[in-house]
Protein backbone atom coordinates (compact mmCIF):
# COMPACT_ATOMS: atom_id res chain seq x y z
CA UNK A 1 0.00 0.00 0.00
CA UNK A 2 1.40 3.42 -0.96
CA UNK A 3 2.16 6.00 1.67
CA UNK A 4 -0.20 8.99 1.70
CA UNK A 5 1.74 12.26 1.55
CA UNK A 6 1.25 14.92 4.24
CA UNK A 7 -0.94 17.93 3.46
CA UNK A 8 2.05 20.30 3.27
CA UNK A 9 5.39 20.10 1.52
CA UNK A 10 8.00 17.63 2.77
CA UNK A 11 11.22 19.63 2.90
CA UNK A 12 13.95 17.79 1.00
CA UNK A 13 17.60 17.47 1.97
CA UNK A 14 18.44 19.97 -0.78
CA UNK A 15 15.90 22.52 0.46
CA UNK A 16 16.62 22.40 4.19
CA UNK A 17 18.57 25.34 5.52
CA UNK A 18 20.21 26.78 8.61
CA UNK A 19 20.13 24.85 11.85
CA UNK A 20 17.49 22.53 10.43
CA UNK A 21 20.11 21.14 8.05
CA UNK A 22 22.25 20.10 11.03
CA UNK A 23 19.22 18.41 12.63
CA UNK A 24 18.50 16.51 9.43
CA UNK A 25 22.12 15.30 9.31
CA UNK A 26 22.02 14.34 12.99
CA UNK A 27 18.81 12.36 12.49
CA UNK A 28 20.12 10.59 9.39
CA UNK A 29 23.27 9.63 11.27
CA UNK A 30 21.29 8.33 14.27
CA UNK A 31 18.42 6.56 12.50
CA UNK A 32 19.29 6.42 8.81
CA UNK A 33 16.48 8.78 7.76
CA UNK A 34 14.68 12.01 8.53
CA UNK A 35 11.15 11.33 9.80
CA UNK A 36 8.20 12.86 7.97
CA UNK A 37 7.21 15.04 10.91
CA UNK A 38 10.64 16.73 10.79
CA UNK A 39 10.39 17.25 7.04
CA UNK A 40 6.95 18.82 7.52
CA UNK A 41 8.03 20.93 10.51
CA UNK A 42 11.11 22.14 8.59
CA UNK A 43 8.76 24.34 6.56
CA UNK A 44 9.14 26.65 9.56
CA UNK A 45 12.74 26.30 10.73
CA UNK A 46 12.21 28.16 14.03
CA UNK A 47 9.41 25.78 15.01
CA UNK A 48 11.52 22.72 14.15
CA UNK A 49 14.53 23.95 16.12
CA UNK A 50 12.39 24.93 19.12
CA UNK A 51 10.41 21.71 19.06
CA UNK A 52 13.49 19.52 18.71
CA UNK A 53 15.16 21.28 21.66
CA UNK A 54 12.03 20.89 23.78
CA UNK A 55 11.57 17.24 22.75
CA UNK A 56 15.12 16.37 23.80
CA UNK A 57 14.77 18.23 27.11
CA UNK A 58 11.50 16.52 27.98
CA UNK A 59 12.26 13.00 26.77
CA UNK A 60 15.74 12.64 28.28
CA UNK A 61 16.21 10.30 31.23
CA UNK A 62 15.91 12.71 34.11
CA UNK A 63 14.17 13.28 36.41
CA UNK A 64 11.54 10.75 35.22
CA UNK A 65 12.52 7.39 33.72
CA UNK A 66 12.44 7.28 29.89
CA UNK A 67 10.45 4.04 29.81
CA UNK A 68 7.62 5.64 31.79
CA UNK A 69 7.72 8.67 29.48
CA UNK A 70 7.29 6.46 26.42
CA UNK A 71 4.45 4.56 28.12
CA UNK A 72 2.75 7.92 28.69
CA UNK A 73 3.49 8.93 25.09
CA UNK A 74 1.80 5.76 23.82
CA UNK A 75 -1.23 6.24 26.06
CA UNK A 76 -1.70 9.88 25.03
CA UNK A 77 -1.19 9.11 21.34
CA UNK A 78 -3.66 6.22 21.55
CA UNK A 79 -6.22 8.44 23.31
CA UNK A 80 -5.80 11.05 20.58
CA UNK A 81 -5.84 8.39 17.84
CA UNK A 82 -2.59 9.69 16.33
CA UNK A 83 -1.46 6.79 14.14
CA UNK A 84 2.00 8.21 13.54
CA UNK A 85 2.80 8.79 17.23
CA UNK A 86 1.31 5.45 18.29
CA UNK A 87 3.62 3.81 15.76
CA UNK A 88 6.68 5.73 17.01
CA UNK A 89 5.88 5.10 20.69
CA UNK A 90 5.47 1.37 20.05
CA UNK A 91 8.84 1.28 18.28
CA UNK A 92 10.46 3.05 21.23
CA UNK A 93 8.88 0.67 23.75
CA UNK A 94 10.15 -2.31 21.75
CA UNK A 95 13.64 -0.82 22.07
CA UNK A 96 13.15 -1.05 25.86
CA UNK A 97 12.47 -4.76 25.44
CA UNK A 98 8.69 -4.73 25.81
CA UNK A 99 6.86 -7.44 23.88
CA UNK A 100 3.95 -6.70 21.54
CA UNK A 101 1.59 -8.07 24.19
CA UNK A 102 3.01 -5.76 26.87
CA UNK A 103 2.74 -2.80 24.54
CA UNK A 104 -0.85 -3.56 23.55
CA UNK A 105 -1.79 -3.98 27.22
CA UNK A 106 0.13 -0.92 28.44
CA UNK A 107 -2.16 -0.14 31.38
CA UNK A 108 -2.85 -3.56 32.84
CA UNK A 109 0.62 -5.03 32.76
CA UNK A 110 2.40 -5.34 36.07
CA UNK A 111 2.96 -1.64 36.60
CA UNK A 112 3.84 -0.21 39.98
CA UNK A 113 1.32 2.03 41.73
CA UNK A 114 3.65 4.93 40.95
CA UNK A 115 3.51 4.17 37.20
CA UNK A 116 -0.26 3.60 37.28
CA UNK A 117 -0.91 7.00 38.85
CA UNK A 118 1.33 8.68 36.26
CA UNK A 119 -0.75 7.10 33.47
CA UNK A 120 -3.99 8.04 35.25
CA UNK A 121 -2.73 11.62 35.55
CA UNK A 122 -1.69 11.67 31.87
CA UNK A 123 -5.16 10.48 30.82
CA UNK A 124 -6.91 13.04 33.03
CA UNK A 125 -4.60 15.81 31.78
CA UNK A 126 -5.42 14.93 28.18
CA UNK A 127 -9.15 14.50 28.63
CA UNK A 128 -9.88 17.41 30.98
CA UNK A 129 -6.77 19.24 32.18
CA UNK A 130 -8.87 22.08 33.54
CA UNK A 131 -10.73 19.73 35.90
CA UNK A 132 -8.43 16.97 37.18
CA UNK A 133 -9.77 15.13 40.20
CA UNK A 134 -7.83 16.49 43.21
CA UNK A 135 -7.35 12.89 44.43
CA UNK A 136 -5.25 12.17 41.34
CA UNK A 137 -2.97 15.11 42.15
CA UNK A 138 -2.76 14.02 45.79
CA UNK A 139 -1.57 10.58 44.63
CA UNK A 140 0.88 12.16 42.21
CA UNK A 141 2.39 14.16 45.07
CA UNK A 142 2.76 10.97 47.14
CA UNK A 143 5.02 9.45 44.48
CA UNK A 144 6.54 12.35 42.59
CA UNK A 145 8.41 15.55 43.43
CA UNK A 146 7.20 18.76 41.83
CA UNK A 147 10.05 18.61 39.30
CA UNK A 148 8.85 15.16 38.20
CA UNK A 149 5.21 16.27 38.01
CA UNK A 150 6.26 19.17 35.78
CA UNK A 151 8.19 16.76 33.56
CA UNK A 152 5.30 14.27 33.34
CA UNK A 153 2.97 17.18 32.51
CA UNK A 154 5.46 18.23 29.85
CA UNK A 155 5.40 14.74 28.28
CA UNK A 156 1.60 14.97 28.19
CA UNK A 157 1.72 18.43 26.62
CA UNK A 158 4.44 17.45 24.15
CA UNK A 159 2.50 14.47 22.83
CA UNK A 160 -0.81 16.29 22.74
CA UNK A 161 0.97 18.90 20.60
CA UNK A 162 2.75 16.51 18.24
CA UNK A 163 -0.39 14.32 17.94
CA UNK A 164 -2.41 17.28 16.77
CA UNK A 165 0.41 18.60 14.58
CA UNK A 166 0.79 15.26 12.80
CA UNK A 167 -2.92 14.58 12.47
CA UNK A 168 -3.89 18.06 11.25
CA UNK A 169 -1.12 18.00 8.62
CA UNK A 170 -1.70 14.40 7.56
CA UNK A 171 1.57 12.95 8.84
CA UNK A 172 0.79 9.25 8.90
CA UNK A 173 3.05 6.24 9.47
CA UNK A 174 4.67 4.69 6.42
CA UNK A 175 2.62 1.76 5.17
Amino acid sequence: MASIPPLVHLVTDDEVKGQARALFEQMKKATGKVPKWMRVMANCEDVLIGFFTMFKAIMDDAPVDKLLKWRIALKISDLNKCEFCVSVAKQQLKMFGLSNEEIEDIESQSLSEKEKIALEYAIASTKHAYNIDPKIMEKMKEYYADEQIVEISSVVGLFNFINRFNDSLGVLPDQ
